[in-house]
């Protein structure tokens, strides 16, 4: 079966980058690619313009990939804290998904939508957790969300309350003991002369 040749007049995942020849079938040139001049027959003239326009479009990915690559070191290693309504075991009312790490992120002055964050599943535990960002193409940013739970802060702040009260229970026991046992071999002395 005859095969055609054309170059691509655009980036195409499946079939090549702007520029490159292709050999197709004809159905699949005549039907798709050339009616919606995705491809260009490959004349020298068809070359010439294409490689023209493949220079720019590469110049424009180079200063993109070196801006991204800008925006990955700053984004490396960043670490988004946030505070949620939990009970005492850490378990999450709500979830933290990746609307509400697009909003974390925004407010630490980095643009980026939640269709770029990368979970698997929404947070609904607090602790730390790894996510990846999807910066563009392959460019991808991991960054650590510490998520901690309201109802964790209450009980640590309960329990450390109540620690301090016993604790003060101790020293004051301590104390009267102390105060106690001073007074009584006193007493005792006074008794034996």
């Amino acid at each position: 079966m005859a095969r055609v040749e054309l170059m691509l007049r655009e980036n195409l995942r499946h079939l090549g980058k702007l520029g490159d020849m292709v050999s197709v079938s004809p159905g699949y040139a005549r039907n798709f690619l050339l009616p919606r001049g995705l491809a260009a027959p490959a004349t020298s003239e068809n070359r010439r313009v294409l490689a023209r326009k493949r220079e720019r479009q590469d110049a424009e990915e180079k200063a993109k990939n070196a801006e991204l690559a800008a925006r990955a070191a700053a984004l490396g290693g960043l670490v988004l804290e946030t505070t949620e309504r939990s009970d005492e075991k850490g378990h999450l009312y709500g979830s933290v998904n990746a609307l509400r790490i697009a909003e974390l992120l925004n407010e630490k002055g980095f643009e980026i939508s939640d269709d770029s964050i990368r979970l698997d599943e929404a947070i609904k535990e607090s602790g730390t957790h790894e996510i990846v960002l999807h910066l563009f193409g392959e460019t991808t940013v991991n960054v650590t969300v510490e998520v901690t739970g309201e109802g964790e802060n209450r009980e640590a702040s309960r329990a450390e309350i109540l620690a301090e009260v016993d604790a003060a229970e101790e020293a004051e026991a301590a104390s009267e003991l102390e105060d106690t046992a001073a007074e009584e071999p006193a007493e005792g002395s006074e008794g034996t002369e």
